[in-house]
């Protein structure tokens, strides 16, 4: 089993807190605009209903994405992580638009909600996390109502393919992010039509055009195997960042492809 697919590493060390996160999350904003803005604009939102959001993190979308989420929403956040509900309902609250927002620690494969229990669930970047994502579309499926909507992000394969050639230089492994194959822009729509009447794709390409060789460094050992590179391996990654900056003319652009599946039940 992979780091990234074990709930007790996702938990208790990879998002434990928001911190690692965020040091990825600060990359994306060399990109053509907030994600979480863009999030809320393409979603539906039902009228005073009932929304669950999976892997909240660390609520940022209720954050950047205020201005365009309805007042009337009853919001449950929910994570493997109790440091991101705690953070995301912290957030969420401190925005002061919605009533009451409600934490809940939960495995996105076996839910504790009753069936038919929500108007909305969105999933952001994390059914991928899951060993078996197609348990957590069951899961989403079935605590929606009929009539209800499912919003699915994730990453297309060859997403920022340049930041992971950099990282197999060094540390070997494939040269783009092994992590989604279990859950991707080329195959989510069929896990998803397995449980949804309609999947509909609405994509997001953009491209990061990176100024500073230090906060593609930061990127790169947030996360496995990053994270655990001795002086050796850093030297050689900070000499591997160095060549692709001079390759650039003093900037790393990298290619992203990423999107929502809009789901109706």
């Amino acid at each position: 089993m992979s780091a990234w697919t074990s709930a007790d590493y996702l938990r208790g060390e990879q998002y434990r807190d928001s911190s690692k996160l965020a040091v990825r999350a600060s990359l994306h904003g060399h990109g053509r605009g907030d994600w979480f803005e863009w999030v809320a604009r393409q979603v539906r939102w039902p009228m005073a209903g009932e929304v669950l959001e999976l892997g909240c993190g660390a609520g940022w979308l209720w954050e950047k994405g205020a201005g365009d989420i309805p007042e009337d929403l009853s919001l449950t956040l929910s994570d493997l992580s109790p440091g991101m509900v705690k953070e995301a309902v912290g957030r969420a609250e401190s925005v002061g638009r919605w009533r009451r927002p409600r934490g809940q620690v939960a495995d996105a494969a076996a839910l504790p909600f009753e069936d038919e229990s929500f108007d909305l669930v969105l999933a952001m970047h994390m059914l991928y996390h899951l060993s078996d994502p197609a348990a957590g579309v069951r899961e989403i499926a079935r605590v929606l109502r009929p009539g209800g909507m499912a919003v699915a992000a994730t990453n297309g394969r060859e997403t920022m393919a340049e930041l992971f050639a950099l990282k197999a230089a060094v540390f070997g492994g494939a040269g783009r992010d092994e992590l989604i194959d279990g859950f991707n822009l080329e195959n989510g729509a069929g896990l998803l039509a397995s449980a949804f009447e309609k999947v509909e794709l609405v994509a997001y390409d953009d491209a990061l055009t990176i100024p500073d060789p230090e906060a593609v460094l930061a990127y790169l050992t947030s996360s496995p195997p990053g994270d655990q590179a001795g002086p050796a391996e850093l030297e050689a990654l900070r000499g591997e960042i160095a060549a692709v900056f001079e390759a650039g003319g003093g900037v790393f652009r990298v290619r992203k492809s990423s999107g929502l599946f809009v789901c109706r039940k």
